[in-house]
């Protein structure tokens, strides 16, 4: 048998559990600290800690493959990774992609304007018509991403858009709260000019898997099974511990 012919052959043993089978890879964000980012060329985080956690007690070995959001979202789209993570979970993607039982973990998105601005709380409502900065390929949540009133300026990273919005470029900016704060604790002098203005919605946070990805459903229950190991262990509770700000 050719090479090619046996590549091909344990291809399709591996799926069947014969052959060594081919190391599952999952996408992770590069640029999202403090939940997904890269240190020394490799994945870290909070999320990415947990998702080794629960892979690792499932007994599966996975690969984490460190990527742009976007980017990371359209290889699960053509099935050329297992899953992405971190996915909001709603209306809009719910039927894009397959799901976990349970989420990986909750967090807020924040409305941030200037500093100088007036201090008032700003709501969904106080958005519309305004120049509102986001980071592409992100989702923030089914009420202000089908809202046709709302004026989006796109940026390539959260860094980006808050940098738009201290220099009056856009009018608010929406960020997670945590990637926020650590924004502002890596770029101090942008921190003064950027400030918590309310809270758009505290969403849960999933992997989202490729819905036609060869073994994808057995693929789900052992994340499932992993990540309640990991919760009954405790160790989801350490993992939490050691990332808490």
């Amino acid at each position: 048998m050719s090479l090619r012919g046996l590549v091909l052959l344990c291809s399709a043993w591996a799926l069947a559990g014969g052959c060594a089978a081919q190391k599952l890879r999952i996408g992770a964000e590069d640029d999202w600290r403090p939940y997904a980012y890269v240190a020394d060329g490799k994945p870290a985080g909070f999320a990415v800690d947990l998702a080794r956690a629960a892979w690792a007690a499932a007994g599966v070995d996975v690969e984490l493959v460190p990527l742009p959001y976007a980017r990371c979202m359209k290889e699960v789209d053509n099935n050329r990774l297992a899953g992405c993570f971190d996915t909001l979970r709603d209306a809009r993607t719910e039927g894009k992609y397959r799901w976990h039982k349970h989420p990986l973990f909750k967090a807020r998105i924040a409305i941030y304007g200037r500093s100088n601005q007036p201090d008032s709380k700003v709501d969904l409502q106080a958005l519309r018509g305004t120049r509102v900065g986001v980071t592409n390929g992100y989702d923030y949540g089914e009420a202000f991403d089908s809202d046709p009133y709302m004026l989006r300026d796109v940026s390539s990273s959260d860094l980006t858009s808050l940098r738009k919005l201290v220099a009056g470029r856009v009018d608010y900016a929406l960020v997670f709260d945590r990637v926020a704060t650590q924004i502002a604790s890596i770029h101090p002098e942008l921190a003064q000019g950027f400030k918590q203005r309310g809270v758009l919605v505290e969403p849960q946070l999933y992997i989202s898997f490729a819905r036609d990805f060869p073994g994808i459903e057995r693929t789900i229950a052992q994340f499932d099974d992993g990540l309640e190991k990991v919760r009954k262990s405790g160790e989801y509770a350490r993992i939490e511990a050691r990332w808490k700000p």
